[in-house]
């Protein structure tokens, strides 16, 4: 277990040393950038108005409606930077001979997989973590620069302003961290099958995102289509595209959000439990075929 867990801390300090990674976290993170501007400039136009609490609710609002854009455009660009990373990871190793000269020492080629998937998965979530705290601290900045007016509102208004500090619950947060990490597992292990077949990051990422774009293509087809060609139904059910999308889809965010939805409700407990599925079977597939393959040569 130390071995392994020296590895997967060897992978991290790789990822973090890579400018891909950076580039990762500035691009993911362009939504709780614009939040803060936002909250400048909303801050500009209303402080002449002298109404502290209702400044907050708009600027609250403002900032919670941009956690939820951030959160699905973080679901649906991090597959494009996951496949490079996962690239870099397998792919370029294998080509330059680093991936040879990790399996001369004491590790075994499950704990390599084991180990890169662990590092990729744990930058991730330290990028869905850090638009959080950004967005969390925006909300504390508007809380500072819109002090409460000391004009007491109605019980109905009273009822309608929310002025606590938090931008989400906690039980929400981790909710979207666990849907998080389900749905990149399964697209990590999709692009680590792939990544045993190639010696560039490049091209493999190429390769790996063409491929789930035309899956999700024909997921659309089926969707479209299903009706005319009865095999197409089952086919649409098990596409695994599906299950990422419904994942980070606006819908299921929003809900989950608000606390109407859980991820033990069926609408978000059936595309988890296909993607845990289809995890299961890419790593076994990844395990199979990296036990085969010819590095050592």
């Amino acid at each position: 277990m130390l071995r392994l867990w020296n590895l997967i801390l060897f992978e991290l300090r790789k990822i973090l040393n890579n400018k891909k990674a950076f580039l990762f976290l500035i691009v993911l993170n362009i939504t709780p950038i614009i939040a803060s501007l936002a909250l400048l400039i909303a801050y500009i136009s209303c402080k002449s108005l002298g109404l502290g609490d209702f400044q907050f609710l708009a600027m609250k609002r403002i900032i919670q409606a941009m956690f939820t854009s951030h959160f699905t455009i973080f679901g649906y660009t991090a597959p494009f930077f996951l496949a490079l990373i996962v690239g870099d990871s397998f792919s370029t190793e294998f080509g330059r001979g680093y991936m040879k000269t990790l399996l001369l020492t004491p590790v075994r080629r499950w704990q390599v997989i084991v180990a890169k998937t662990s590092s990729i998965i744990i930058f991730l979530l330290i990028a869905v973590l850090l638009g959080g705290f950004i967005l969390q601290a925006d909300l504390f900045i508007a809380r500072a620069i819109t002090q409460p007016s000391g004009v007491l509102p109605n019980p109905l208004q009273e009822k309608l302003m929310d002025t606590s500090i938090s931008m989400v619950s906690v039980s929400s947060a981790f909710q979207l961290l666990v849907i998080t990490f389900v749905a990149n597992l399964m697209m990590i292990g999709f692009f680590i099958v792939f990544s045993m077949f190639f010696e560039s990051a490049i091209l493999m990422t190429f390769c790996s995102i063409g491929s789930v774009m035309a899956i999700h293509v024909f997921y659309l087809s089926a969707f479209m289509l299903k009706e005319l060609v009865k095999w197409f139904g089952p086919l649409e059910k098990l596409c695994f595209t599906r299950h990422f999308t419904d994942l980070f889809s606006l819908n299921i965010i929003q809900n989950v959000l608000d606390g109407s939805v859980t991820i033990l409700s069926e609408k978000v407990l059936e595309p988890m439990g296909f993607s845990l599925l289809w995890a299961v079977i890419f790593y076994v597939l990844a395990v199979i075929i990296f036990s085969r393959k010819q590095v050592l040569h």
